[in-house]
C-alpha cells in the first residue's frame, strides 16, 4: 500500500522521528521522542506539524490506544512551549496561534 506524506513522496514507512523532530519546535521534542517510543511498528507516521498552536501527529491506521496516547500529547502540547519545553499557553497574534511560555512569548510578540 502506497502512503503519499507531506512533500507528494510515496513512502511506505511513513516520517521518520528525526524528521518529525526536524518539523517541530525544539520544545515537543519529549512529546515527539515520548510518541515515536511507543509506536507499534506496523504503524506509519504520515504527517508532523503545528496546527492552530497544538501539535498535530497524523499515523495510517494504528490501535484505538495508540489514537488514544496521539491525542493525550495533542491535548498536552498546547500547555508546553514549543519552543523551549517550558509550561506554556496557547496565545495569538495577529490571528496565528503559537504555544509558549511567558519568555518566549516576549521574543515571539
Amino acid at each position: 500500500m502506497k502512503t503519499i506524506v507531506d512533500g507528494g513522496e510515496d513512502n511506505m514507512s511513513g516520517i521518520n522521528r528525526q524528521d518529525a523532530l526536524d518539523s517541530i519546535g525544539n520544545g515537543w521534542a519529549g512529546i515527539i521522542n515520548n510518541l515515536y517510543d511507543a509506536k507499534p511498528k506496523d504503524v506509519y507516521v504520515t504527517d508532523v506539524k503545528e496546527k492552530f498552536g497544538t501539535l498535530r501527529f497524523y499515523v495510517g491506521g494504528a490501535p484505538e490506544w495508540y489514537f488514544d496516547l496521539i491525542d493525550y500529547y495533542e491535548h498536552r502540547s498546547g500547555e508546553i512551549c514549543e519552543n523551549c519545553g517550558a509550561r506554556g499557553e496557547t496565545v495569538s497574534r495577529r490571528g496565528w496561534l503559537k504555544t509558549v511560555c511567558d519568555k518566549c512569548r516576549e521574543e515571539w510578540e
